[in-house]
């Protein structure tokens, strides 16, 4: 009963938004509610998935987390006004993040012992994957 309590009043301002934008006492809290939810339920995705390709989980999930913050606003989000076609914006923002997640393998501190090179269709695979999840959740919650 108390997670029930806990998730209903964590959602009920995203609920409010869409019910009655005017009494929003918070402007923008479903916004980042649901985007919010979407990135950390993509990072944790791609940062399970790469753990088991023998990389550092918490550096990388801060990594990732930051990274998909800023490509998010200064990427995703012009590309979308300035397109308005949501499938190639998602398509383009998964090459960067899959060469995002490139470029951050070869760096030491993301690396465990026993990795191994990371590959670019790896990367784009675990980027692909990450954005479904972050993806299906924004439509399931907003």
């Amino acid at each position: 009963m108390k997670k029930l309590t806990i998730i209903l009043i964590l959602f009920y301002p995203a609920v409010m938004v869409y019910a009655n934008p005017i009494v929003n006492p918070i402007p923008n809290i479903g916004f980042i509610i649901v985007l919010g939810t979407a990135l950390g339920l993509e990072v944790l995705a791609a940062t399970t998935i790469l753990y088991f390709c023998h990389m550092a989980f918490v550096p990388l999930l801060i990594a990732l987390f930051v990274g998909n913050l800023i490509m998010y606003f200064a990427i995703f989000q012009p590309i979308l006004s300035t397109i308005h076609n949501v499938f190639i914006s998602e398509a383009i923002i998964v090459f960067v993040e899959g060469i995002f997640i490139k470029v951050i393998s070869r760096l030491d501190v993301f690396q465990l012992e026993e990795f191994k090179r990371l590959r670019l269709t790896t990367a784009l695979i675990v980027a692909a994957v990450g954005n479904a999840i972050s993806y299906s959740a924004g439509l399931v919650i907003g």
